[in-house]
């Protein structure tokens, strides 16, 4: 274990699967505690259970909806209890639905705000008197590549993460302003092989392979990402090696955001 966010604690929403799982534990490997949360207590706590049983401690688990405010509160003082300190938010919890303007019925848009948007907003809000209680720390925001670029598919999805895009700019510069010692980052991955993405194979016929060469095929570099190739950038963003890095969004997509590349 190197170390790089040794003595650290870190809150990881959405934890219980795909890129949170993956985020939990390379952050424990790193030498970080951490809070795995997640709206499914159970997952939660598998994730937490693995953790521990490479590092014995490392990790608590709870029950979270990240679109309440008394579940923000509960979570991040379990953080303070358990752990003394809170250091790293990672804002990982969302959910992806697809649809075009015309397709797209207005309750579908509501909850895709309200849980890819207003989680995001509770917990940059009500964690930073505790990252501020402890000498500052970095928040980490989930995006999405369909945040900076537009797609006709994903309406909803697309406007939600371009909202936390922007919502991390503003309070990067907030916390500037105010000298808090708190950075704010926004994470841009194109597709991860996750659950979710699984998801999208089962939708389109389930065969999964053929799936994944479709989206290999939009993608420059040819291939889609692992979790680890977006943990790793997490592990940065967490770690005093991007103390300069503020209202930054981190792109890992293969060249995807870059435009369109014909074929040779």
């Amino acid at each position: 274990m190197s170390g790089r966010v040794d003595g650290k604690t870190a809150l990881i929403t959405g934890g219980g699967s795909g890129l949170g799982r993956a985020s939990a534990t390379h952050l424990a490997r790193e030498g970080a505690n951490v809070i795995v949360s997640d709206l499914n207590g159970d997952t939660a706590r598998e994730t937490a259970d693995t953790i521990n049983a490479e590092r014995q401690g490392a990790a608590l688990s709870c029950q979270h909806d990240a679109t309440s405010e008394d579940d923000w509160n509960s979570a991040l003082n379990l953080c303070q209890e358990h752990f003394g300190a809170l250091h790293v938010l990672l804002n990982n919890a969302g959910i992806s639905i697809g649809g075009d303007i015309e397709s797209t019925d207005f309750d579908t848009w509501k909850k895709l705000q309200e849980v890819d948007v207003d989680s995001v907003f509770w917990g940059c809000k009500l964690a930073l008197p505790f990252l501020r209680d402890a000498g500052g720390g970095s928040i980490i925001n989930i995006s999405s590549t369909v945040g900076i670029m537009g797609n006709p598919l994903t309406l909803g999805y697309g406007t939600a993460k371009a909202a936390v895009r922007s919502m991390t700019k503003s309070i990067a510069l907030h916390c500037a302003r105010q000298k808090y010692n708190i950075r704010c980052n926004s994470l841009h991955p194109t597709f991860i092989k996750t659950p979710l993405l699984k998801r999208f194979a089962d939708a389109v016929g389930g065969d999964e392979e053929k799936a994944y060469d479709t989206l290999r095929s939009l993608i420059p570099l040819g291939d889609i990402l692992d979790p680890i190739d977006v943990t790793h950038a997490v592990i940065y963003l967490a770690s005093d090696e991007s103390r300069m890095m503020t209202g930054s969004e981190f792109v890992i997509d293969g060249g995807l955001t870059c435009g369109y590349m014909p074929p040779i």
